[in-house]
């Protein structure tokens, strides 16, 4: 997400009554006597048990018929109709894969609050929340979790673990969100710099947005050729990727001079031997509204680091 994802046992038992009697009788080779009629538990009517109190259900978020649709990368979107039955304006503010360690969700939300009594639709092109897997989903169903959170609060909501199957998409799910391109974010004059006699290659450009959003997955390459290629992330205190997407800024992808010298500073590269001057690569990165697929042209760039 992107703000800031009893009763009465009666116990009867019948060793204290007619059978230890003929099991003595049998071990002295004595006639047993017949025994005295006694009123026992067992055969006492037994009273009515007092029905435990049943704790009363408590309100929470209905998860309407939900689905995960198929997107043309092998993933799934979550197409489903949320309806809040609790007293509280609730967001999305996590979703998870209970049963399948290895799927995990990518979620964006416009902070659009879900009333009390009300309903929402959720997983379609123009919907205020989007939900899909990160990665091909090769199972039939999935289990799982939506927790949800007070709307501009900091107390927590309910959270509501249900089933959906994954099913074709088809053109009867043409309003569901796919896994791109995504048009609301846009990457300027998006470049490799390769530097004469520098081993990493520095991309350069900005993004623009009209929504928020922000992609934390490092994102991935593919060169004119169609190889794979890495995408690297360079930061001064290691910590991990990631870029986001604000409407009325200019994020940097980076800035020059676009030369390899300390202190490092946060900066995402190639290996310059991995790329060529004058080729185009396909980069692909993965915000939760929808994969930025953008052309990065490959330039040589000056000694100085500059282009």
């Amino acid at each position: 997400m992107n703000r800031r994802i009893g009763g009465i046992v009666l116990a009867a038992s019948v060793v204290g009554g007619v059978a230890v009697g003929v099991a003595a009788g049998a071990m002295t080779g004595e006639k047993p006597s017949r025994p005295e009629a006694k009123v026992s538990a067992a055969s006492s009517p037994t009273p009515s048990a007092t029905p435990s109190a049943q704790p009363a259900k408590k309100p929470t978020v209905e998860v309407k018929d939900p689905m995960l649709v198929t997107n043309r990368d092998g993933s799934a979107t979550l197409s489903a109709t949320l309806v809040n039955h609790t007293d509280q304006s609730v967001d999305i503010n996590n979703a998870s894969v209970k049963d399948h360690r290895d799927a995990s969700l990518l979620v964006y939300g416009r902070n659009a609050a879900l009333e009390p009594g009300s309903s929402m639709r959720i997983g379609g092109v123009d919907d205020d929340y989007r939900i899909r897997l990160r990665d091909p989903f090769p199972y039939d169903s999935a289990r799982l979790a939506l927790e949800f959170m007070e709307h501009d609060g900091i107390d927590a909501g309910p959270t509501v673990t249900f089933r959906s199957k994954v099913v074709e998409r088809s053109a009867a799910h043409a309003d569901v969100a796919n896994n791109g391109p995504n048009t609301a974010v846009t990457v300027h004059d998006a470049k490799i710099v390769v530097v004469p006699g520098q081993s990493k290659a520095y991309v350069a450009g900005w993004i623009t947005s009209t929504i928020e959003d922000y992609a934390y997955d490092l994102p991935t390459a593919i060169d004119s050729s169609g190889g794979l290629i890495a995408y690297r992330h360079q930061t001064a205190t290691g910590g991990p990727y990631g870029i986001g997407a604000v409407p009325g800024q200019e994020i940097q992808l980076g800035s020059p001079p676009y030369l390899d010298r300390e202190p490092h500073g946060d900066a995402d590269y190639f290996r310059a031997k991995e790329v060529t001057v004058g080729e185009t690569v396909m980069v692909t990165m993965k915000f939760p509204s929808g994969d930025l697929v953008t052309p990065f042209e490959v330039v040589r760039g000056n000694a100085d680091g500059t282009i």
